[in-house]
């Protein structure tokens, strides 16, 4: 028997200039492995050239473990390397070694490259960088003891196919690096949609905060795990096999009428309602659309959908989050009338077409057909509430002790973290929780002083246009956690979208987590999350805002950010005042570069003054130099 870890497969890349590489895994107890690094050396006339590195020979311990060291290498190069015993031989072919970091978090930390090509499209089909190495662990929840190896994913370089699969913060993240350091740099992707900060703790560390425990305990009973799975994912199949079958029977309630796309359905005759409702329109498309490539965008369906364009099926996505953008084939469309049918489900009472998304047929060339207006919609079968899945990567420690635990032999230079979303609702104890993950992970890598840069969630009010507080109060959580050590936070507020949880704008978010690891990881210079007010003095219908002396405050908005042609570009925006719990916009000029003055209106019982205090604070346009946003703030006057 030989087996290695996952992680060691072609690919691989180690990091650069330290002696604690090591190349370990399993065979029989006590028997002998060599492990010997080969290094290539290409020549347009001798073809290619080996050169043993180093080499070396272990006996394995009574489990069968065994672990051998590797010289330091400087970054590049092209390293084999063989692991043999009496019986078995494993190659690991294309090792590099440059810069090796751990992304973590959930889902704007996993979302991949696939889905942010409206935007980057172009860019991402130049780009052809073997030297930028991602592995995407795969998850693995376990609630009894730490995992030792790694099983299943492949090393992806950052090249097409396999680019278009990395994770996208993670991607743009080291490309920034990449550009910035001119080394290699290798991603252990480990994050995992939805995740709540205490999946990514340690059980020790749980115990000891008192937190989570007893959900904890309950996920140790095997049984009634698998059970709940498999009883829960019976229930959804059955649940949308009968909600779908309507179409095939011809069962209908008769329930008839029209809708306005987009919008909620609350206010609605269909609100409070889970079913499976048939949505439907007909549009007009003239001659020279029948041979264009065109995209059907359908914002984002709340929940779940299957689309036919003329009695085609062009696509399907089976809950509420994605953009709906579906490619429609040539010939399908036809000069003249053209049915749109949408079968539509509803899980949980509160359906609708996400506002503020664009609902179109959009053909390459650039011509748009606006598909907002009235639908028809007929109500085929009433349906009981869908309960959310259990996602047992969401329960206490699991994940921490399937992905993130085996990977503590790999060196690394620092972690990038982007998470969140998934504690809003219950952001009392965050930080607590927050900087105990920290303390683990330095633990677990054996290194007091790891860099670890962390993203704040981004703005989102769920489609609302009623701005409310709560994603607020996580953030302000998030911020305190940069009194820790070698922690940095990267804003993205301005970043966000009011109506997707998912921004596409990673590239500005990999920018800014670049800047903290040029100061955390690399040594160059300092670095803020963006200016912050220093000193708050409220004096009679005023309140002055200074900040930092080496601060220099302009207007703008983060890169590539896309903003209405409209938008105020010439007065500060984002301070509010608060009376009676309520927030109203506040009117604020410079005094200086680096100083702000608030105007309040007379006559009012003002109790606090705020910049960006709200759950989608767009509005923002006060910025560094190097265009990194005002940090938010709430001050009571």
């Amino acid at each position: 028997m030989l087996k290695l870890s996952s992680i060691f497969s072609d690919g691989l890349i180690f990091q650069r200039d330290t002696f604690d590489n090591v190349v370990w895994g399993y065979t029989d107890a006590y028997d002998s492995v060599t492990v010997t690094l080969v290094k290539l050396h290409s020549d347009d006339m001798e073809g290619v050239a080996e050169e043993v590195i180093c080499s070396d020979t272990v006996e394995a311990d009574q489990d069968g473990y065994f672990e051998v060291g590797l010289t330091s290498c400087s970054a590049g190069g092209n390293y084999t390397i063989e692991v043999s015993n009496k019986e078995k031989q494993i190659y690991v072919r294309n090792v590099t070694f440059g810069d090796v970091f751990i992304c973590g978090g959930q889902s704007n930390m996993e979302l991949m490259i696939n889905r942010t090509l409206e935007r980057y499209e172009e860019e991402i089909d130049k780009v052809s960088d073997n030297m930028i190495r991602y592995f995407k662990i795969p998850e693995k929840f376990n609630f009894h003891h730490t995992e030792e190896l790694i099983e299943g994913g492949k090393w992806m370089t950052a090249e097409k196919p396999d680019i278009y699969d990395m994770g996208a913060t993670a991607y743009f993240t080291a490309s920034h690096l990449r550009a910035m350091e001119g080394v290699p740099i290798g991603i252990y992707n480990t994050a995992i949609g939805g995740t709540p900060i205490r999946s990514w703790i340690s059980e020790e560390t749980m115990r000891s905060l008192g937190l989570h425990v007893e959900e904890f305990e309950k996920c140790q009973n095997d049984e009634w795990v698998q059970n709940t799975i498999a009883n829960e994912q019976k229930t959804d199949i059955e649940w949308r096999q009968n909600a779908f079958a309507p179409y095939e029977t011809g069962e209908t309630t008769g329930e008839k009428g029209v809708i306005h796309v987009p919008g909620f359905f609350t206010g609605t005759p269909l609100a409070g309602r889970n079913m499976s409702i048939c949505i439907e329109r007909d549009v007009e498309i003239p001659e020279d659309w029948s041979d264009k490539e065109v995209k059907l965008y359908l914002g984002a369906i709340i929940d779940s959908d299957m689309v036919y364009v003329n009695g085609t099926f062009v696509g399907e996505t089976g809950y509420l989050y994605p953009p709906r953008i579906y490619r429609i084939p040539k010939g399908v469309l036809k000069k003249g009338t053209n049915h749109i049918e949408i079968r539509m489900l509803v899980f949980r009472e509160e359906g609708g077409f996400m506002p503020g998304k664009d609902y179109k047929f959009h053909s390459l060339d650039g011509e748009d057909i606006s598909l907002e207006g009235e639908w028809n919609y007929e109500i085929k079968k009433e349906m009981p509430y869908l309960p959310n899945l259990t996602f047992y990567s969401y329960k206490p420690t699991g994940v921490y002790n399937g992905m993130i635990y085996p990977l503590r032999r790999q060196k690394n230079r620092g972690v990038f973290f982007y998470q969140g979303e998934s504690n809003i609702e219950c952001c009392e104890t965050y930080k607590e929780e927050f900087e105990a993950m920290i303390k683990d992970w330095k633990k677990l890598w054996d290194n007091p002083k790891l860099p670890v840069m962390y993203v704040q969630v981004a703005a989102f009010s769920n489609g609302l246009a009623d701005f409310g507080e709560r994603r607020v109060y996580l953030t302000e959580a998030q911020r305190q956690c940069m009194e820790l050590p070698n922690a940095a936070m990267i804003q993205a507020y301005d970043l966000g979208e009011y109506n997707d949880l998912h921004p596409t704008n990673k590239k500005e978010v990999g920018r800014r987590l670049a800047l903290a690891a040029e100061a955390l990881v690399y040594g160059k210079g300092s670095y803020t999350p963006g200016p912050e007010a220093k000193e708050i003095i409220h004096s009679g219908n005023t309140v002055t805002v200074k900040f930092g002396e080496d601060v220099k405050l302009k207007l703008g908005h983060g890169i590539g950010v896309i903003v209405d042609e409209n938008r105020d570009e010439t007065n500060i925006r984002g301070f509010e005042y608060i009376v009676g719990g309520k927030r109203y916009a506040a009117e604020a000029e410079f005094v200086s570069e680096n100083e702000v003055v608030v105007k309040l209106p007379d006559n009012l019982d003002i109790t606090a003054v705020s910049y960006a205090w709200n759950d989608c604070p767009l509005e923002t346009n006060l910025y560094s130099e190097d265009q990194l946003p005002v940090v938010p703030f709430y001050k009571t006057i």
